[in-house]
């Protein structure tokens, strides 16, 4: 057998997503503190506690969608074509096509795939670690850096 035999593959296994303990602790953190700074502010107490609950409400939503992978819009798994373009399922069951934006990031303990969509629309993908396990999340990572190019791009 070929040491490099695999290195061909062209082709990521579909990938599972699953709710994100620490990207639930980074949100609540976050709208936490935004909420402490809002109760700061020199604004009359009716027009804070109206803000207040608006926060809370975007706390709920932002952590059932996208850390713990709940709702019809949640993004629950990825299927990759190419470096470029892939199929994210829905809560819903339903798959849809999207193309990644180059203001999309990969490091070493944060992905953020920003997933836009025709004919107008954007879906964000937020990986800290935890929604894959290790292997999984490091072919992830080699594949967005490294995969397969686009038909259109040219390779080197």
């Amino acid at each position: 057998m070929e040491c490099n035999a695999g290195m061909d593959q062209r082709r990521l296994p579909e990938l599972e997503l699953r709710a994100s303990l620490r990207l639930t602790a980074l949100l609540a953190v976050a709208h936490g503190v935004a909420l402490l700074l809002l109760c700061t502010l020199p604004a009359p107490l009716l027009l804070q506690g109206l803000a207040g609950l608006v926060l809370l409400a975007s706390a709920v939503l932002t952590i059932s969608r996208h850390a713990l992978r709940r709702g019809s819009t949640a993004v629950c798994a990825l299927r990759f074509k190419d470096r470029e373009t892939l199929q994210l399922r829905r809560g819903n069951g339903l798959w849809q096509s999207g193309r990644i934006a180059g203001s999309s990031t990969v490091g070493a303990w944060l992905t953020v795939l920003n997933i836009e969509h025709r004919p107008k629309g954007m879906s964000h993908v937020v990986l800290l670690g935890d929604e894959l396990d290790a292997d999984d999340l490091r072919r992830l990572r080699v594949w967005l850096r490294w995969g397969p190019a686009h038909k259109g791009e040219d390779e080197v």
